[in-house]
Protein backbone atom coordinates (compact mmCIF):
# COMPACT_ATOMS: atom_id res chain seq x y z
CA UNK A 1 0.00 0.00 0.00
CA UNK A 2 0.95 3.20 -0.58
CA UNK A 3 2.66 5.22 2.51
CA UNK A 4 -0.04 7.86 3.69
CA UNK A 5 0.92 11.66 3.79
CA UNK A 6 0.90 13.71 6.92
CA UNK A 7 -1.89 16.34 6.39
CA UNK A 8 -0.13 19.91 5.54
CA UNK A 9 0.58 21.94 8.58
CA UNK A 10 -1.69 24.74 9.49
CA UNK A 11 -0.78 28.19 11.04
CA UNK A 12 -3.28 31.03 12.47
CA UNK A 13 -2.54 34.57 11.40
CA UNK A 14 -0.82 36.57 14.06
CA UNK A 15 -3.37 39.32 15.47
CA UNK A 16 -1.97 41.89 13.87
CA UNK A 17 -1.82 40.19 10.62
CA UNK A 18 -5.62 38.84 10.59
CA UNK A 19 -6.96 42.02 8.32
CA UNK A 20 -4.29 42.21 5.68
CA UNK A 21 -5.61 39.70 3.64
CA UNK A 22 -9.20 40.59 4.31
CA UNK A 23 -8.11 44.21 3.30
CA UNK A 24 -6.58 43.31 0.22
CA UNK A 25 -6.96 43.42 -3.09
CA UNK A 26 -5.48 42.43 -6.73
CA UNK A 27 -4.39 45.98 -6.97
CA UNK A 28 -3.16 47.10 -3.33
CA UNK A 29 -1.35 44.62 -0.74
CA UNK A 30 -0.01 45.45 2.53
CA UNK A 31 4.23 44.79 0.84
CA UNK A 32 7.49 45.70 1.90
CA UNK A 33 11.02 45.17 0.31
CA UNK A 34 14.45 44.31 1.56
CA UNK A 35 17.00 45.11 -0.67
CA UNK A 36 20.67 43.55 0.12
CA UNK A 37 23.36 45.01 -2.36
CA UNK A 38 26.23 42.48 -2.42
CA UNK A 39 30.29 42.92 -3.74
CA UNK A 40 29.59 41.07 -6.74
CA UNK A 41 27.10 39.80 -9.04
CA UNK A 42 24.50 37.26 -7.88
CA UNK A 43 24.62 33.96 -9.11
CA UNK A 44 21.07 32.90 -9.82
CA UNK A 45 21.23 28.98 -9.46
CA UNK A 46 23.11 29.43 -5.89
CA UNK A 47 20.51 32.05 -4.77
CA UNK A 48 17.42 29.87 -5.66
CA UNK A 49 19.39 27.02 -3.58
CA UNK A 50 19.96 29.11 -0.74
CA UNK A 51 16.00 30.47 -0.27
CA UNK A 52 14.89 26.62 -0.13
CA UNK A 53 17.56 25.89 2.26
CA UNK A 54 16.13 28.55 4.18
CA UNK A 55 12.76 27.70 3.78
CA UNK A 56 13.20 24.31 5.48
CA UNK A 57 14.63 26.33 8.77
CA UNK A 58 12.40 28.79 8.58
CA UNK A 59 8.87 27.13 8.08
CA UNK A 60 6.39 30.23 8.45
CA UNK A 61 7.45 31.66 5.70
CA UNK A 62 7.02 28.14 3.78
CA UNK A 63 3.24 28.61 3.34
CA UNK A 64 0.29 29.48 1.43
CA UNK A 65 -3.01 31.61 2.36
CA UNK A 66 -6.04 29.43 2.53
CA UNK A 67 -9.71 30.72 3.15
CA UNK A 68 -11.56 29.64 7.04
CA UNK A 69 -14.86 29.71 8.03
CA UNK A 70 -14.22 32.90 9.83
CA UNK A 71 -10.38 33.70 9.03
CA UNK A 72 -8.11 33.17 6.75
CA UNK A 73 -5.18 30.94 7.56
CA UNK A 74 -1.53 29.88 6.54
CA UNK A 75 -1.16 26.07 4.95
CA UNK A 76 2.34 24.45 4.44
CA UNK A 77 3.06 25.04 0.96
CA UNK A 78 5.44 21.89 -0.54
CA UNK A 79 5.37 23.78 -4.20
CA UNK A 80 8.76 24.93 -5.32
CA UNK A 81 9.87 28.06 -5.20
CA UNK A 82 11.81 30.51 -7.74
CA UNK A 83 13.82 33.40 -7.82
CA UNK A 84 13.68 35.69 -10.70
CA UNK A 85 15.27 38.80 -12.35
CA UNK A 86 13.88 41.46 -11.46
CA UNK A 87 11.54 43.83 -13.70
CA UNK A 88 12.33 46.76 -12.00
CA UNK A 89 8.83 46.95 -10.29
CA UNK A 90 8.59 48.38 -6.57
CA UNK A 91 5.94 46.44 -4.66
CA UNK A 92 3.97 45.14 -6.94
CA UNK A 93 1.19 42.69 -5.90
CA UNK A 94 2.05 39.00 -5.35
CA UNK A 95 -0.42 36.87 -7.33
CA UNK A 96 -0.60 32.91 -6.11
CA UNK A 97 -0.17 32.07 -9.90
CA UNK A 98 3.12 33.41 -10.44
CA UNK A 99 4.44 32.85 -7.16
CA UNK A 100 3.41 29.14 -7.03
CA UNK A 101 1.51 29.99 -3.71
CA UNK A 102 4.11 31.67 -1.63
CA UNK A 103 3.83 35.04 -0.23
CA UNK A 104 7.04 36.38 -0.83
CA UNK A 105 9.17 36.59 -4.15
CA UNK A 106 13.37 36.96 -4.07
CA UNK A 107 14.79 38.65 -7.38
CA UNK A 108 17.85 39.45 -8.64
CA UNK A 109 19.47 41.96 -10.75
CA UNK A 110 23.55 42.41 -11.00
CA UNK A 111 24.85 42.73 -7.29
CA UNK A 112 21.45 43.58 -5.79
CA UNK A 113 18.70 40.68 -4.37
CA UNK A 114 15.25 42.01 -3.87
CA UNK A 115 12.93 40.33 -1.04
CA UNK A 116 9.46 41.67 -1.05
CA UNK A 117 7.08 40.12 1.68
CA UNK A 118 3.26 40.43 2.06
CA UNK A 119 3.14 41.79 5.70
CA UNK A 120 0.95 38.93 7.27
CA UNK A 121 3.71 36.70 6.71
CA UNK A 122 5.96 38.69 8.60
CA UNK A 123 6.95 42.22 10.13
CA UNK A 124 10.54 44.03 8.62
CA UNK A 125 12.69 42.34 11.20
CA UNK A 126 11.36 38.85 11.39
CA UNK A 127 12.01 39.50 6.79
CA UNK A 128 15.51 40.89 7.68
CA UNK A 129 16.27 37.36 9.72
CA UNK A 130 14.83 35.16 7.02
CA UNK A 131 16.98 37.38 4.56
CA UNK A 132 20.15 37.18 6.64
CA UNK A 133 19.53 33.46 6.34
CA UNK A 134 19.48 33.11 2.77
CA UNK A 135 22.52 35.51 2.07
CA UNK A 136 24.74 33.33 4.84
CA UNK A 137 23.96 30.45 2.47
CA UNK A 138 24.53 31.83 -0.79
CA UNK A 139 27.97 32.99 0.78
CA UNK A 140 28.47 29.27 1.84
CA UNK A 141 27.57 27.90 -1.78
CA UNK A 142 29.35 30.71 -3.49
CA UNK A 143 32.70 29.00 -1.67
CA UNK A 144 33.27 31.65 0.92
CA UNK A 145 34.74 30.84 4.06
CA UNK A 146 32.31 31.27 7.38
CA UNK A 147 33.00 31.61 11.01
CA UNK A 148 31.57 28.60 13.11
CA UNK A 149 29.06 30.12 15.01
CA UNK A 150 27.50 31.37 11.64
CA UNK A 151 28.00 27.29 10.28
CA UNK A 152 26.05 26.28 13.77
CA UNK A 153 23.55 28.35 13.32
CA UNK A 154 22.85 27.45 9.57
CA UNK A 155 22.78 24.11 10.80
CA UNK A 156 20.30 24.58 13.40
CA UNK A 157 16.50 23.20 13.33
CA UNK A 158 13.22 25.39 13.45
CA UNK A 159 12.36 26.43 16.88
CA UNK A 160 8.54 26.10 18.02
CA UNK A 161 8.51 29.67 19.40
CA UNK A 162 9.69 31.50 16.24
CA UNK A 163 5.98 30.39 15.04
CA UNK A 164 4.17 31.58 17.65
CA UNK A 165 1.85 34.80 18.12
CA UNK A 166 3.90 36.56 20.74
CA UNK A 167 1.23 38.90 21.09
CA UNK A 168 -1.52 36.53 22.65
CA UNK A 169 1.67 35.15 24.68
CA UNK A 170 1.92 38.34 26.57
CA UNK A 171 -1.79 39.57 26.11
CA UNK A 172 -3.43 40.39 29.58
CA UNK A 173 -7.31 40.95 30.04
CA UNK A 174 -8.10 44.50 29.61
CA UNK A 175 -11.06 46.89 29.63
CA UNK A 176 -11.72 48.82 26.53
CA UNK A 177 -11.92 52.03 28.45
CA UNK A 178 -8.07 51.38 29.41
CA UNK A 179 -6.94 53.14 25.93
CA UNK A 180 -7.21 56.45 24.85
CA UNK A 181 -9.34 54.74 21.11
CA UNK A 182 -9.99 58.44 19.93
CA UNK A 183 -5.86 59.19 20.87
CA UNK A 184 -5.05 56.27 18.48
CA UNK A 185 -7.26 58.01 15.63
CA UNK A 186 -6.49 61.54 16.11
CA UNK A 187 -8.23 63.85 13.97
CA UNK A 188 -7.28 64.39 10.06
CA UNK A 189 -3.35 65.03 9.40
CA UNK A 190 -1.35 66.92 7.44
CA UNK A 191 -1.15 64.99 3.65
CA UNK A 192 1.15 65.14 1.64
CA UNK A 193 1.38 66.75 -1.98
CA UNK A 194 2.45 65.78 -5.42
CA UNK A 195 2.05 64.19 -8.97
CA UNK A 196 1.27 60.49 -9.11
CA UNK A 197 3.53 57.93 -10.49
CA UNK A 198 2.29 57.19 -13.76
CA UNK A 199 4.70 53.87 -13.74
CA UNK A 200 3.96 52.64 -10.27
CA UNK A 201 5.58 53.31 -6.95
CA UNK A 202 9.10 54.70 -7.03
CA UNK A 203 12.23 54.80 -4.37
CA UNK A 204 15.13 56.57 -3.82
CA UNK A 205 17.27 58.21 -1.05
CA UNK A 206 20.48 57.45 0.14
CA UNK A 207 23.35 56.57 2.92
CA UNK A 208 24.74 58.45 5.51
CA UNK A 209 27.50 57.58 8.68
CA UNK A 210 25.51 55.64 11.49
CA UNK A 211 28.09 56.86 13.77
CA UNK A 212 28.12 60.41 12.90
CA UNK A 213 23.99 60.23 13.42
CA UNK A 214 24.33 58.20 16.76
CA UNK A 215 27.01 61.29 18.08
CA UNK A 216 24.69 63.73 16.85
CA UNK A 217 21.82 62.40 18.61
CA UNK A 218 23.71 61.93 22.40
CA UNK A 219 25.05 65.34 21.91
CA UNK A 220 20.82 66.59 21.67
CA UNK A 221 20.23 64.04 24.36
CA UNK A 222 18.12 61.90 22.70
CA UNK A 223 18.29 58.72 20.35
CA UNK A 224 18.65 58.16 16.69
CA UNK A 225 15.13 57.23 16.01
CA UNK A 226 13.82 60.53 18.00
CA UNK A 227 16.78 62.64 15.75
CA UNK A 228 15.32 60.68 12.61
CA UNK A 229 11.96 61.83 12.98
CA UNK A 230 12.29 65.21 14.28
CA UNK A 231 14.54 66.07 11.38
CA UNK A 232 11.80 64.25 9.03
CA UNK A 233 8.80 66.18 10.77
CA UNK A 234 10.69 69.63 10.20
CA UNK A 235 11.43 69.06 6.62
CA UNK A 236 7.92 67.67 5.86
CA UNK A 237 6.85 71.33 7.51
CA UNK A 238 9.09 72.95 5.25
CA UNK A 239 8.59 71.41 1.74
CA UNK A 240 4.23 71.25 3.23
CA UNK A 241 2.24 74.46 2.15
CA UNK A 242 -0.64 73.22 4.82
CA UNK A 243 2.04 72.71 7.83
CA UNK A 244 0.58 75.85 9.24
CA UNK A 245 -3.05 74.71 8.79
CA UNK A 246 -2.41 70.74 9.87
CA UNK A 247 -0.65 68.90 12.20
CA UNK A 248 1.87 66.77 10.74
CA UNK A 249 2.07 62.95 12.38
CA UNK A 250 4.13 60.44 11.87
CA UNK A 251 3.86 56.94 12.87
CA UNK A 252 6.85 55.04 14.11
CA UNK A 253 7.00 51.08 14.49
CA UNK A 254 8.27 49.87 17.67
CA UNK A 255 9.84 46.40 17.96
CA UNK A 256 8.28 44.46 20.74
CA UNK A 257 10.97 41.90 21.03
CA UNK A 258 12.94 43.92 23.21
CA UNK A 259 10.41 45.01 25.70
CA UNK A 260 8.48 41.56 25.37
CA UNK A 261 11.42 38.85 25.13
CA UNK A 262 10.43 36.57 21.70
CA UNK A 263 12.16 34.88 19.34
CA UNK A 264 9.29 35.14 16.78
CA UNK A 265 9.13 35.33 13.13
CA UNK A 266 6.35 36.73 12.41
CA UNK A 267 4.66 40.11 13.19
CA UNK A 268 5.45 41.36 16.59
CA UNK A 269 5.49 45.35 16.35
CA UNK A 270 3.10 48.39 17.80
CA UNK A 271 2.93 51.84 16.13
CA UNK A 272 3.59 54.69 18.38
CA UNK A 273 1.66 58.51 16.93
CA UNK A 274 3.69 60.89 17.24
CA UNK A 275 1.82 64.44 16.63
CA UNK A 276 3.44 67.54 15.69
CA UNK A 277 0.98 70.36 16.34
CA UNK A 278 0.77 73.19 13.54
CA UNK A 279 2.90 76.14 14.93
CA UNK A 280 3.90 74.48 17.86
CA UNK A 281 7.58 73.84 16.55
CA UNK A 282 10.19 76.47 14.74
CA UNK A 283 13.52 75.44 14.56
CA UNK A 284 14.26 71.93 13.74
CA UNK A 285 15.78 71.27 17.59
CA UNK A 286 12.23 72.22 18.47
CA UNK A 287 10.83 69.42 16.43
CA UNK A 288 13.38 66.96 17.68
CA UNK A 289 12.87 67.87 21.32
CA UNK A 290 9.06 67.24 20.83
CA UNK A 291 10.17 63.73 18.69
CA UNK A 292 11.99 62.52 21.86
CA UNK A 293 9.46 63.75 24.12
CA UNK A 294 6.39 61.89 22.71
CA UNK A 295 8.87 58.64 22.29
CA UNK A 296 9.91 58.63 25.83
CA UNK A 297 5.54 58.90 27.19
CA UNK A 298 4.43 56.59 24.11
CA UNK A 299 6.93 53.85 23.53
CA UNK A 300 6.40 52.47 27.12
CA UNK A 301 6.24 48.77 27.99
CA UNK A 302 2.87 49.72 30.03
CA UNK A 303 1.51 51.81 26.83
CA UNK A 304 2.56 49.22 24.05
CA UNK A 305 0.83 46.74 26.34
CA UNK A 306 -2.38 48.48 26.55
CA UNK A 307 -2.75 48.85 22.51
CA UNK A 308 -2.05 45.29 21.61
CA UNK A 309 -4.02 43.57 24.42
CA UNK A 310 -7.20 45.67 23.18
CA UNK A 311 -6.14 44.40 19.72
CA UNK A 312 -6.33 41.20 20.63
CA UNK A 313 -9.25 41.35 22.95
CA UNK A 314 -10.99 42.70 19.81
CA UNK A 315 -10.37 39.90 18.06
CA UNK A 316 -11.43 37.33 21.11
CA UNK A 317 -14.75 39.42 20.87
CA UNK A 318 -17.70 36.90 19.92
CA UNK A 319 -19.15 38.98 17.12
CA UNK A 320 -15.93 38.86 15.44
CA UNK A 321 -15.34 34.98 16.10
CA UNK A 322 -18.90 34.42 14.83
CA UNK A 323 -19.14 36.60 11.69
CA UNK A 324 -18.41 34.53 8.33
CA UNK A 325 -15.10 35.37 6.53
CA UNK A 326 -17.35 36.63 3.17
CA UNK A 327 -18.67 38.88 5.68
CA UNK A 328 -15.93 40.62 7.28
CA UNK A 329 -14.12 40.73 3.30
CA UNK A 330 -17.38 42.66 2.11
CA UNK A 331 -17.76 45.23 5.45
CA UNK A 332 -13.82 45.76 5.15
CA UNK A 333 -14.33 46.49 1.23
CA UNK A 334 -17.09 48.87 1.98
CA UNK A 335 -15.80 50.82 4.68
CA UNK A 336 -12.10 50.92 3.02
CA UNK A 337 -13.84 53.71 1.02
CA UNK A 338 -14.64 55.66 3.73
CA UNK A 339 -10.93 55.10 5.35
CA UNK A 340 -8.60 58.58 5.30
CA UNK A 341 -4.82 58.07 6.33
CA UNK A 342 -4.14 58.61 9.80
CA UNK A 343 -0.51 59.70 9.01
CA UNK A 344 1.33 62.02 6.93
CA UNK A 345 4.52 59.44 6.75
CA UNK A 346 5.47 56.41 8.52
CA UNK A 347 9.29 56.24 9.63
CA UNK A 348 10.75 52.85 10.11
CA UNK A 349 14.05 52.36 12.01
CA UNK A 350 14.47 48.79 11.83
CA UNK A 351 17.67 49.83 13.72
CA UNK A 352 21.29 47.75 13.23
CA UNK A 353 21.70 44.48 11.37
CA UNK A 354 24.72 42.42 12.08
CA UNK A 355 25.68 40.57 9.16
CA UNK A 356 29.05 38.86 8.88
CA UNK A 357 31.89 40.53 6.62
CA UNK A 358 32.23 36.79 5.13
CA UNK A 359 28.41 36.86 3.53
CA UNK A 360 29.14 39.96 1.10
CA UNK A 361 26.73 42.66 1.52
CA UNK A 362 27.96 46.01 1.59
CA UNK A 363 24.32 47.54 2.15
CA UNK A 364 20.64 46.97 2.84
CA UNK A 365 18.10 48.93 1.74
CA UNK A 366 14.15 48.70 3.58
CA UNK A 367 11.30 50.20 1.58
CA UNK A 368 7.47 50.52 3.34
CA UNK A 369 4.31 50.61 1.30
CA UNK A 370 2.76 53.60 0.18
CA UNK A 371 -0.98 54.35 -1.08
CA UNK A 372 -3.04 57.06 -2.69
CA UNK A 373 -3.28 59.24 0.52
CA UNK A 374 0.21 57.74 2.38
CA UNK A 375 2.25 59.17 -0.31
CA UNK A 376 5.62 58.92 0.98
CA UNK A 377 7.06 56.54 3.95
CA UNK A 378 10.52 56.11 4.75
CA UNK A 379 12.35 53.05 5.88
CA UNK A 380 15.97 52.93 7.54
CA UNK A 381 18.55 50.39 8.13
CA UNK A 382 22.05 50.21 9.52
CA UNK A 383 24.51 47.43 8.53
CA UNK A 384 28.48 47.95 8.62
CA UNK A 385 27.98 51.05 9.93
CA UNK A 386 26.26 52.72 7.11
CA UNK A 387 23.03 53.56 7.77
CA UNK A 388 20.57 53.54 4.17
CA UNK A 389 17.49 55.33 4.18
CA UNK A 390 14.82 55.08 1.14
CA UNK A 391 11.86 56.84 0.76
CA UNK A 392 9.28 54.91 -0.97
CA UNK A 393 6.88 57.34 -3.05
CA UNK A 394 3.28 57.76 -5.08
CA UNK A 395 4.63 60.66 -6.60
CA UNK A 396 7.27 62.06 -8.52
CA UNK A 397 8.43 64.67 -6.63
CA UNK A 398 11.37 64.25 -4.06
CA UNK A 399 10.93 67.15 -2.06
CA UNK A 400 10.88 65.84 0.93
CA UNK A 401 13.86 63.44 0.65
CA UNK A 402 16.06 66.70 -0.68
CA UNK A 403 14.67 68.46 2.62
CA UNK A 404 15.44 65.69 4.85
CA UNK A 405 18.66 65.21 3.60
CA UNK A 406 19.76 68.76 3.79
CA UNK A 407 18.32 69.28 7.22
CA UNK A 408 20.80 66.16 8.38
CA UNK A 409 23.52 68.09 6.53
CA UNK A 410 22.97 71.17 8.59
CA UNK A 411 23.44 69.11 11.64
CA UNK A 412 26.78 68.02 10.41
CA UNK A 413 25.46 64.85 9.25
CA UNK A 414 26.44 64.02 5.07
CA UNK A 415 24.93 61.74 2.44
CA UNK A 416 27.71 59.78 1.85
CA UNK A 417 26.07 58.21 -1.34
CA UNK A 418 22.79 58.33 -3.28
CA UNK A 419 20.35 55.67 -4.97
CA UNK A 420 17.21 55.91 -6.89
CA UNK A 421 15.00 55.70 -8.51
CA UNK A 422 13.77 52.44 -8.57
CA UNK A 423 10.71 51.49 -9.89
CA UNK A 424 10.97 54.03 -13.39
CA UNK A 425 11.44 50.85 -15.29
CA UNK A 426 8.36 49.26 -16.71
CA UNK A 427 8.50 45.43 -16.87
CA UNK A 428 10.27 43.98 -20.00
CA UNK A 429 7.99 40.63 -21.54
CA UNK A 430 11.09 38.90 -21.08
CA UNK A 431 10.92 39.36 -17.30
CA UNK A 432 7.21 39.33 -16.90
CA UNK A 433 7.55 35.79 -19.07
CA UNK A 434 10.43 34.65 -17.31
CA UNK A 435 9.36 31.12 -15.15
CA UNK A 436 12.17 31.11 -12.43
CA UNK A 437 15.15 29.87 -12.85
CA UNK A 438 16.07 25.96 -13.41
CA UNK A 439 18.03 24.05 -11.38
Amino acid sequence: MPEKKNPPKRYRLDVSSQFYPIMSTKKAQSLFRVVAVLDSPVNPVLLQQAVRASLERYPTFKVRLKRGYAWFFFEENDGEFFVRPSDGRLLRPITSEENNGYLFRVCYEDRKVEMEVFHAVSDGLGAVEFLKDVLCRYALLCGRELPQNLLDALAAKPVEEEAEDAFYRYYRPIKFGEINLKGLMGDKPLLLEGTKSETGYLSSGGEIGTVAAVECARAKGTTFTALMCGAMAYAVAKVSRNARRRDIVMMVPVNLRKMFPSVTMRNFVNFVRLVFKHNACETVDDYIAEAARQLREKATKEEMEKFFSTTVRTEKSLPLRMAPLWFKIAAARFFRIFLKSRQTVIFSNMGKIDIPAACGVESIRFNLNVSKNSKVNVGAISVNGVTSISFTRYVKERKLEEAFFLTLENLGIYRTARFGDTGERKASAAGAACAGVPV
